[in-house]
Parts: structure tokens; sequence; C-alpha cells
């Protein structure tokens, strides 16, 4: 990317210079100005056009790949990359454990948002990704699994449920979501681990989505987190912590 587009950008205000540039610098990406794929201009450019100090410039790009918007490649520079969700993710995993999130709380969040979300996926499904979910339910019923990898095989079931909802905020909830959703799956599977059990009811869901029957899905979904829930209570988790 030139330095060029730094220009005739507006004077930078007495708040924090370092924040300034963080936020300037996040406009341009998120405008697409600076594309995916592109480099930042040099420090040497930015602390010019700028006219600030490098460690001003530092502390900006420092947030930036925080956030999951750049990454450092060694004697090329800045590159602006998009892993935000996943940047987020680390960080509200935090923020769940410092504010005691229970798997009650868990609960009633699956119940808000994904049966919303099979609903959509079997009017809105494509056919490629109907086969992308079934694909993550054939994982599941391999009999050489773990509980940990039936756990991710699970998680990766719902998200692309999510996915086919044709809405990008279930989609990008479920993976802002995944440290805590794996947790909370390991946590209900842990027990008595009977994937066949489990299974059943991602069939069930599988194929309405299929059929394109949303009414179907619907409930399809209600009585899976209903079973999970009835599990959770029998392990009397409700206020078990993540």
């Amino acid at each position: 990317m030139s330095s060029d587009l730094l220009k005739g950008l507006p004077s930078l205000a007495n708040e924090s210079v370092a924040k300034q540039v963080t936020d300037i610098l996040t406009d341009l990406i998120v405008s697409g100005k600076i594309k995916l794929g592109e480099y930042l201009p040099t420090e040497e450019d930015l602390c010019r056009e700028f006219g600030i100090g490098r460690s001003s410039v530092r502390e900006a790009i420092k947030t930036l790949e925080s956030r999951g918007m750049v990454k450092k490649f060694h004697g090329k520079g800045m590159v602006v990359i998009d892993e935000s969700a996943a940047a987020t993710a680390k960080l509200l995993q935090i923020s769940l454990k410092m504010k005691k999130t229970t798997m009650k709380d868990i609960m009633e969040f699956r119940n808000s948002i994904e049966i919303k979300m099979t609903e959509l996926a079997a009017k809105r499904a494509t056919d490629e990704q109907i086969q992308i979910i079934s694909g993550h339910l054939e994982k599941m019923k391999s009999e050489e699994y773990k509980l940990d990898t039936f756990a991710e095989f699970d998680y990766n079931f719902h998200k692309s449920i999510a996915d086919a909802s044709g809405n990008s905020v279930f989609s990008l909830m479920m993976e802002t979501m995944r440290p805590m959703l794996y947790n909370h799956i390991i946590y209900t599977l842990n027990p008595t681990f009977n994937p066949e059990h489990s299974n059943h009811y991602h069939e069930k869901i599988l194929q309405t989505i299929r059929d394109r029957n949303p009414e179907e899905a619907v409930e399809a979904m209600r009585l899976h987190l209903t079973g999970t829930e009835r599990i959770i209570e029998e392990l009397e988790g409700v206020n078990v912590t993540i």
C-alpha cells in the first residue's frame, strides 16, 4: 500500500496518539482502502506522515496485531489479515471466565440462537452447505474418535448450521464463542460419552434441513438442546462455571 493514502488525513488531536493512529488504520482497513493481503506503510513512512515517534506507531501496530487485523512477516512488513474472530474469541473467553459464566448461562444462550439459526438453515442452506453439515456428522460417527475430537466435530456441526443460516451474525457469534461452546460440549458429553445418543439428535436435525422443513428443524434442535439441558441438570451443573 502506498503511503500516499495517508496524505490528507485529519491532524491528530491531543488524546493518545497511538490510539488515534490505531483508529485511523482500523478505518482504512475496515473500509477496504487497505485491502486484505496488502502491506501497511513502513514504520518510517507512518512516522513521517503522522509526524509522530516510532514508539507510538509500534504501539498502534501492536494493537492491530492483537485484534487479528495485521500480521508481521519478517523482512516484508505488516500484512493485512482477517483473524479478528479468533482474536475476539480469546478475549471473550477471558471475559466470560471473569464474569463467572455458568453452564446455565451458556444453555440459555444456545437456546436463544441455535433454534432460530437451524430454522433459517432449513430455509436457506445450499446443497454444498448441507454436504458440509453432513460431513461433520459422518466424522462424529467414526469409530476412531475420542472425547475431545468428537467434541470438535460436534462444534463444527453446529457452526456449519450457523453458516448455512445465511445470517453472518449467527455465524460470527458461533465462531467467537467457539472455546466456550467446545467446553460446554465436553462437559455434557463427559459423564457417559455415548456418541450414538448424541448422533441420534444430529441425524434428525440434518434430515430436517435436507427436507427444507423449518418447522421440523426447529423442533429437532429444540429436542437436542432440551436433552443437553437435562444432562446439565442431572449433573447439577447449572451453577458450574466454564
